[in-house]
């Protein structure tokens, strides 16, 4: 009933959902490792003949514990909401004027109230967020390798590559990845945001910082996604997404705060620069694996010169670029996104105090006072609504007291700003930088043979 009990309630639910999904990840690995479960499956079944089904089959367990731990999480994760709402004084159920969001949600076509978020329901949209939205495009990809694996001699043969079944599938995948975000808005429960004063509101912040997409959605969760997202890497792919839950508990300019740090990462291109950090991590475990072969030659060490032990090599340090390189620049994009929706909510300020950087008396660099406090008020309430603790930490966004205690930083003059903005600028260059270098020592260890592939096929 106090906010200090709601926090400490939301720590211990966090903190065991995170336990049980450790005890759940790694009973799978063990189960797959040191149990004949995926020879059983795969040999003895014999589902190895047909496409996927095998894959699925060995997972099973896998999904089936997760909705164990789903239901078993269902009654402490909808108090938990209620609870939120009830400090927040944004419940639902609480008589509201009709504002912009409450237009647009009474205009709806599909109607999901969170007095319908049964368990059956729960667990349905639980498995379609956390489940499908990385399950649907992986199957495709799993799919798509079966085809290459299946025609891997032929594609050799063809082209005189033998790597030609790898890049085939990597152009399937990207072909996939791309297609993703229209694949979601059928995974996930979603419809064009109704005509009205918050669409329209939308549309004017879109041209203003040209922000080109296909269409804004609102995302149907029962109330339990308080949250906003930008999907797609191009504009005929892209669509923005607002939840209901967010339209139920935020004001207008609340959810433009949200709106607008989606719209930073786009406009800072960094889905693109994520899949550029992807490009980077591949050159850095590919050179691992160089590495490594060439003192195995050099010295004649065998284990160095064995594919398995190569393979591994490759692969952990891929996961070390990952958990530790991308969890950094992801952060660091998260807090220019932050930035960029102070700025967004800067522009609709018609009121704010006279000692204000952009709107008081003495303008000078620096973040809208009032946009930055509205910013910061926003991740708060979404925090608490969320059932986030204020000080976790977390290894894509950072903690929200320290992303707020940032925006005070900022808030209080322009040279952090300055500063901030060109670690982001040197970040994005490196990116760029190490993508050059390692397409060049690509070409010159690939270059050869593909040359020769080029020669074969246009003939003497």
């Amino acid at each position: 009933g106090t906010p200090d009990g709601h926090d400490r309630a939301a720590n211990a639910l966090s903190g065991c959902q995170r336990i049980i999904l450790g005890v759940v990840a790694t009973a799978l690995a063990v189960t797959m490792i040191f149990t004949p479960w995926t020879r059983i499956v795969r040999e003895s079944w014999g589902l190895d003949a047909i496409p996927l089904l095998a894959d699925l089959i060995i997972l099973a367990p896998f999904f089936l514990s997760l909705a164990i731990e789903w239901m078993i999480f269902y009654p402490a994760d909808c108090r938990l909401r209620q609870a939120a709402q009830a400090l927040a004084g944004t419940e639902p159920a609480t008589p509201h004027p009709m504002n912009d969001a409450a237009l647009a949600l009474a205009a709806a076509k599909r109607k999901c109230p969170a007095a319908d978020a049964s368990l059956a329901t729960y667990v349905m949209d639980k498995f379609r967020h956390q489940v499908l939205i990385i399950g649907v495009p992986m199957s495709m990809i799993v799919f798509a390798k079966y085809f290459t694996d299946l025609f891997k001699a032929d594609l050799q043969r063809l082209t005189h590559l033998p790597w030609a079944a790898d890049s085939l599938l990597g152009i399937a995948s990207v072909c996939i990845l791309g297609l993703a975000p229209l694949m979601l808005c059928y995974i996930w429960a979603t419809e064009p945001l109704p005509s009205g004063p918050l669409r329209d509101r939308f549309v004017r912040t879109c041209k203003r910082i040209r922000l080109r997409y296909r269409e804004i959605l609102l995302w149907h969760t029962h109330g339990m996604a308080v949250n906003a997202a930008v999907m797609g890497f191009v504009a005929p792919l892209r669509y923005i997404l607002v939840s209901d839950a967010l339209l139920e508990t935020m004001n207008e300019e609340e959810i433009e705060a949200v709106f607008g740090h989606e719209a930073g990462h786009v406009r800072h291109w960094h889905l693109q620069f994520f899949v550029i950090f992807a490009l980077v991590s591949m050159y850095v475990a590919g050179g691992a694996l160089h590495l490594v072969w060439f003192c195995g030659i050099t010295w004649n060490i065998d284990i160095a010169k064995d594919m398995e032990v190569l393979q591994l090599v490759a692969l952990t340090t891929l996961l070390g670029c990952w958990l530790l390189g991308f969890g950094w620049i992801s952060r660091k994009f998260e807090r220019q996104a932050d930035l960029y929706g102070v700025r967004c909510l800067a522009a609709d300020v018609t009121s704010c105090v006279p000692h204000c950087p952009v709107h008081g008396d003495n303008p000078r660099p620096g973040l809208c006072t009032h946009a930055a406090a509205v910013f910061g008020r926003t991740l708060i309430k979404i925090a608490d609504l969320n059932g986030i603790p204020r000080h976790a930490p977390s290894w894509r966004h950072g903690s929200i007291d320290d992303r707020c205690r940032l925006l005070e930083q900022f808030a209080s003059g322009g040279d952090a700003v300055k500063r901030f903005d060109r670690s982001i600028l040197r970040i994005k260059v490196g990116l760029v930088f190490a993508t050059v270098i390692g397409t060049i020592v690509a070409a010159l260890l690939y270059g050869e043979q593909i040359l020769h592939a080029l020669k074969n096929w246009t003939g003497p």
